[in-house]
């Protein structure tokens, strides 16, 4: 017989020192590389630098935290104006849970009246976010998989697609906060399958509930999987000689004793009561007048559910079933394509998706379906997490189906981890866990670099990251010249390049101070204190001299100034002999792709009563979608809004867009007391083709 050598203490202390340090060792690669998202691209992270929705939506949600305040009784709200009486009107924005509005309004607390720390800091707390969802994928997956090679490897790679690279610092719920939520919830059902830890699961499920509603999408198939493998347990102790009513008392004592029915019940009450906080919170900011189903946040469930579906024809052929399946595939494969080997992040946003794409989605989702069926432990568990994303999207297609909502994309993270999770255990089986360590050496790279690429600045033609700089700066400028509760008036246009997302980020930046817009179609209850515009008038003193981009002016002399240049052109124009396109009441002009309205002897009422402009395209596909089922473009507007009354003479100025315009009708209007309307005087012009 032969003898093994017998290991000594000091050689079996120094093999547990090494296993020790082995297992601490994945973890630290992965908090170090998730640290290099803090480092890439933090020069722009204190303004809006992205296009689109990153920006719009971040604006607007971290200008709702901004107006959290106790005596609002902390109503969510991205904007304040004036209602007909003068008081402060608020649009609110009940929709979401408080918990990640909350923890933004903490983060950004101890800035004071620093827009562009408070910018930073919010986007910081975001990358937080992302950070801690991907370390509570890797300790789930960790369990689950009982590697944490294995469980670093999908981790990061799983974690480095482009849409979560992309939408990593997106300020607001409903991306990294929510996210962070879905992986709390995953990493306490992982406690709960292995250690029966039911009261942890409990907790993480409210506190998720508190961030977001997408674990719902995670926690229905989970309990679906549960019950289903309850009832067929208790079926099982019954023999087939008992009679029918055994099995009902059997199936209904397992329900009624069912941990997952009773997560599911929390979750559901837990749900509907912070719904009826926010809705009864509404109610009583729209004074006490609104019913339940006319709440803002009523019809926007009830849209984003499809329950009350308005949409238009283009809206109508995203929500087709096989379009609506095609974007969600190439949806897919994005999320399980590292970005570091990845097209430009713009090249995902064409129309219509790419057939490639699509084509790996397939690929992806069969592939982490089918394996499921080959692994032994944890199989429902992997299984909720794939079809998490898919719990989601279907039920909620008048919300995902569209493109500008392509942020919706992260949820499908769990068909990413799951496909890379079970990959990896294959391998390990076929080729022993040194391969599988070697590729976790080589997600780290790919993370990086996946992080660098997306964090490049983007030079758009239509605003570059210079200009958007200088915005902030100038807009920190104008804030710190106003105060709360002054009413400022953003005129028309007022940059080039910013028209998708200027309201909610002037919003942002004149939180506390009531907006007003230079295309509102009701008459100022209040005239603006401020004015803020994007050219600097020569003989005008402007309150921020420093400014490049942005200027801001006293109302009074602001509007002193305009309407006399205004009033000098009118001047020239009759000068020069140039006919009215309409006679009427008033004489209207059409003169740089504007339309000027004038009259001379001018009364009170002729200054206070509402004009209706209809323009009628010579394409209709010109028109704004919404606007297509009439057939005409409504620009009705009221004279103190884009005009003035000065030395009895009247004036008002009407941009018209840019779209080829074959006929123009427009008059003025008064509204009885019936809510019928009164044309005062009305007229027709068709603009000659060559025009157009």
């Amino acid at each position: 017989m032969t003898f093994l050598p017998m290991e000594t203490p000091k050689t079996f202390a120094h093999r547990l020192a090494a296993a020790q340090r082995q297992a601490w060792l994945p973890p630290v690669i992965l908090l170090l590389a998730l640290a290099s998202v803090f480092l890439f691209g933090g020069d722009r992270r204190s303004y809006f630098y992205r296009e689109e929705n990153h920006s719009w939506r971040s604006a607007k949600h971290l200008t709702i935290a901004e107006n959290l305040a106790p005596e609002r009784h902390f109503l969510m709200f991205p904007t304040q104006t004036l209602d007909a009486d003068g008081t402060p009107a608020y649009e609110v924005y009940n929709r979401f849970p408080i918990g990640g509005y909350a923890l933004i309004k903490l983060a950004i607390l101890p800035f004071g009246d620093n827009p562009s720390a408070k910018i930073y800091a919010a986007r910081t707390l975001m990358l937080l976010f992302f950070a801690a969802a991907a370390f509570l994928a890797y300790l789930s997956l960790r369990r689950l998989a009982a590697s944490r090679w294995i469980a670093l490897t999908a981790t990061l790679l799983a974690f480095s697609s482009a849409y979560c690279l992309y939408y990593i610092d997106q300020i607001g719920n409903e991306a990294m906060i929510d996210l962070f939520g879905v992986m709390l919830v995953f990493h306490g059902m992982a406690v709960f399958e292995q250690e029966e830890r039911f009261r942890q699961l409990l907790i993480k499920t409210c506190a998720a509930l508190l961030l977001g509603w997408h674990l719902y999408a995670l926690l229905l198939p989970f309990i679906a999987f549960g019950l289903m493998r309850e009832l067929i347990r208790a079926q099982s102790g019954v023999s087939a000689h008992h009679r029918a009513l055994r099995r009902i008392k059997n199936t209904a004592l397992s329900l009624l004793r069912s941990r997952y029915l009773t997560i599911g019940v929390v979750a559901l009450f837990f749900g509907i009561s912070m719904l009826t906080i926010n809705f009864t919170n509404e109610y009583f900011a729209l004074n006490r007048e609104t019913p339940l189903t006319e709440l803002p946040s009523f019809r926007s469930m009830i849209k984003r559910t499809g329950v009350e579906p308005r949409i238009n024809q283009e809206q109508a052929g995203y929500l087709s079933w096989p379009a609506f399946m095609e974007r969600q595939l190439h949806r897919i494969g994005i999320m399980a394509l590292p970005y570091a080997f990845s097209p430009s992040f713009e090249a995902y946003s064409t129309e219509p998706p790419s057939r490639l794409l699509v084509v790996l989605g397939m690929a992806v989702s069969g592939a982490s379906l089918v394996g499921l069926l080959f692994i032994r432990r944890y199989k429902t568990l992997l299984a909720s997490l794939a079809l998490s994303g898919f719990c989601w999207a279907l039920p909620m297609r008048h919300t995902t189906a569209y493109p500008w909502h392509d942020f919706e994309a992260i949820y499908y993270i769990g068909v990413a981890l799951t496909l890379f999770s079970i990959g990896l255990l294959y391998l390990r089986k076929m080729s022993g866990k040194r391969l599988v360590a070697a590729l976790s050496m080589a997600a780290v790279p790919v993370f990086i670099v996946s992080a660098l690429r997306m964090a490049q600045p983007i030079n758009y033609a239509e605003a570059p990251e210079i200009h958007k700089a200088i915005f902030a700066k100038d807009f920190e400028s104008i804030r710190s010249m106003t105060q709360d509760g002054n009413a400022i008036l953003i005129q028309k246009n007022p940059v080039a390049g910013f028209e998708r997302i200027r309201i909610r980020v002037f919003a942002y930046y004149l939180a506390g101070r009531i907006v007003m817009y230079g295309n509102q179609t009701a008459p100022f209850v209040r005239p603006p204190d401020f004015v803020v515009a994007s050219e600097s008038a020569d003989r005008l003193a402007s309150l921020t001299p420093r400014n490049q981009m942005l200027f801001l002016y006293k109302w009074d002399d602001y509007r002193k100034y305009i309407w006399h240049a205004y009033h000098r052109r009118i001047d020239q124009m009759i000068e020069q002999a140039r006919a009215p396109i309409i006679r009427s009441s008033f004489d209207v002009y059409l003169d740089d792709n504007t339309l000027i309205y004038v009259k001379d002897a001018c009364s009170a009422r002729d200054a206070d009563d509402a004009f209706f402009l209809a323009l009628y395209p010579a394409h209709e596909s010109d028109l704004p979608a919404e606007r297509r089922q009439h057939g005409f473009d409504n620009l009705d507007f009221y004279l103190p809004y884009q005009g003035n009354q000065q030395d009895g003479r009247c004036i008002a100025i009407a941009p018209l867009p840019e779209y080829d315009i074959a006929r123009i009708y427009t008059g003025q209007f008064i509204q009885r007391a019936d809510g019928s309307f009164q044309h005062l005087w009305e007229s027709e012009f068709r603009l000659p083709e060559a025009a157009y």
